[in-house]
């Protein structure tokens, strides 16, 4: 009979699995979305709007308590953000979130060290998409940020397997097929990446969790 603790394991270990498996997907969504709108893909714009634009909110709601100033500052860093992405200047795609959130914490900083809060020059065009919300936590995308930084270091046939996956929607049979490896071999490798990332989230998450822990207690 299986024991509660190993059914409990067992169910944690699955959610993990599963948890990397999404964050996986979203990691290298993303960096095709980089790529896209350096591209100059219309719909990649619209997309990264939909998916940034709450947590720039979020963010900055909690950092002014302000709404009218945080939907203010929202449409700047965003405007900023597409511009940079049009021009290619991300060139670490997995630090997308980061890039973002940055802009995002360097307005509000300039806004609070003018007494006058000045507009921001950009030399983009006007042509930008309808800056409308989603639903996508901060939380979410952290983790998404810590695939994508496991999945760099992944070997690049591994790599190929999770996109062809999890992206594409490949059986085994079908990426067999056109990376000339045994469907079972697929299979293993694919187990073994979601181990992997599983494992990096939980390092460094863990790891995260301690260091604030000793900064809240420190005196």
């Amino acid at each position: 009979m299986v024991s509660i603790w190993a059914r409990s394991n067992q169910m944690s270990d699955k959610h993990g699995v599963e948890a990397a498996e999404l964050a996986v997907e979203k990691a290298l969504e993303n960096e095709r979305l980089v790529l896209a709108i350096a591209a100059g893909d219309k719909e990649a714009e619209e997309t990264f709007v939909r998916q940034y634009l709450p947590r720039v909110k979020a963010m900055l709601l909690a950092r002014t308590r302000d709404p009218e100033l945080a939907a203010d500052l929202q449409q700047d860093v965003m405007i900023e953000a597409l511009c940079a992405l049009r021009r290619g200047q991300l060139r670490e795609v997995a630090k997308l979130p980061m890039f973002v959130l940055g802009i995002a914490r360097n307005l509000l900083n300039s806004h609070f060290k003018n007494a006058a809060r000045q507009p921001v020059a950009l030399e983009c065009p006007d042509d930008l998409p309808d800056l409308t919300a989603a639903l996508d936590s901060i939380a979410e995308q952290q983790e998404q940020t810590l695939a994508a930084r496991a999945i760099s270091a992944l070997d690049p046939v591994d790599r190929s397997i999770l996109e062809l996956t999890l992206v594409e929607g490949l059986k085994p049979g079908v990426i067999a097929q056109q990376l000339r490896l045994n469907p079972d071999v697929v299979r293993q490798r694919k187990v073994r990446a979601i181990r992997k990332v599983v494992g990096f989230i939980s390092r460094v998450s863990q790891n995260n969790s301690t260091a604030h822990s000793k900064e809240r207690v420190v005196p």
